[in-house]
């Protein structure tokens, strides 16, 4: 492998981490805002309206191009819309159900569903460990999802995060496949994020809903989240997509699980009992098969 393959390759572990770790932050913006009575789709309407105004000046200060085609309207719509929108939409939506360390950390299970999508749509060779990462994902959801002094956890959360693993998987796999793939990065980022807010709007409105900012440090965790949990993790994934692939973006980011549960636990108090432990050790585990599965293949 030459030197520069193996700098876009390092430079493509290092976006995809941050894109994780800044991800993991967004129950700790988030959930307090919602507390002061926000709705999930007012709340990201905010958030992707706040983001797509920094965003856009520095766009127009960097004098970007922001010509696209017909077909690229048509994917950033179906795909950044439905797969990156929505994403953020149940996953905020499921902290009213799940405790918010659980809530992300069943909704990193989306590697293992990239891989089955790679195969059923891209015929790529299913191995042996996929079966294996499978069957430890479902493993962990269920000690995450279940616990004997109380039962099984909300329904309607884990149904949810399966919606934010359905979706953010197609947002992954359609950043590489698609049409996107040809668009600069930084300009592709403030597309997705563009149609993300007419989509949040869109239901706030349905819903009657949409209301103002309740407070400066709503304001304050809003413009944070639109920042960090918004800007900088969407630029640094689309980087990390383009730099290394859609399945190994996926597969390294265990971080935003771990960033999740060590918010919940020290600023929401959320327990931590050795089967919710385990439960996020053999999730990562099964990331961590898939990882090097892929490695072989490479």
């Amino acid at each position: 492998m030459s030197a520069k393959a193996n700098n876009k390759i390092i430079r493509g572990i290092i976006y995809a981490l941050i894109s994780s770790i800044t991800f993991g932050l967004l129950p700790f913006f988030s959930i307090p805002v919602k507390a002061q009575g926000m709705s999930s789709e007012t709340l990201m309407f905010y958030r992707f309206l706040f983001s797509i105004i920094i965003y856009g000046l520095y766009l127009l200060f960097r004098k970007a191009n922001f010509r696209i085609s017909k077909k690229n309207i048509r994917d950033i719509i179906l795909i950044g819309g439905a797969g990156y929108g929505l994403t953020g939409l149940t996953l905020v939506s499921s902290y009213d159900y799940i405790p918010s360390g659980i809530g992300t950390t069943i909704g990193f299970q989306f590697p293992v569903m990239i891989s089955i999508f790679m195969w059923l749509f891209y015929k790529e060779r299913l191995q042996r460990s996929i079966y294996i990462s499978l069957a430890l994902s479902l493993l962990g959801v269920f000690l995450l999802s279940y616990s004997p002094e109380h039962g099984m956890v909300s329904g309607y959360g884990i149904f949810l995060l399966t919606i934010t693993n359905l979706m953010y998987s197609m947002y992954i796999i359609g950043v590489n496949k698609s049409s996107m793939r040809e668009i600069d990065s930084s300009v592709l980022t403030f597309y997705v994020i563009t149609i993300s807010m007419i989509l949040c709007l869109g239901l706030s409105l349905i819903r009657g809903t949409l209301i103002p900012i309740p407070s400066f440090e709503a304001a304050g965790s809003i413009l944070f989240m639109s920042l960090l949990s918004t800007i900088i993790a969407n630029l640094t994934l689309i980087l990390a997509i383009k730099s290394i692939g859609s399945t190994i973006t996926a597969l390294l980011s265990p971080l935003e699980p771990v960033t999740a549960i060590i918010i919940g636990i020290i600023v929401f108090n959320e327990n931590i009992n050795i089967q919710i432990f385990t439960g996020v050790i053999i999730i990562i585990l099964a990331v961590i098969l898939i990882v090097l599965n892929q490695k072989k293949k490479a």
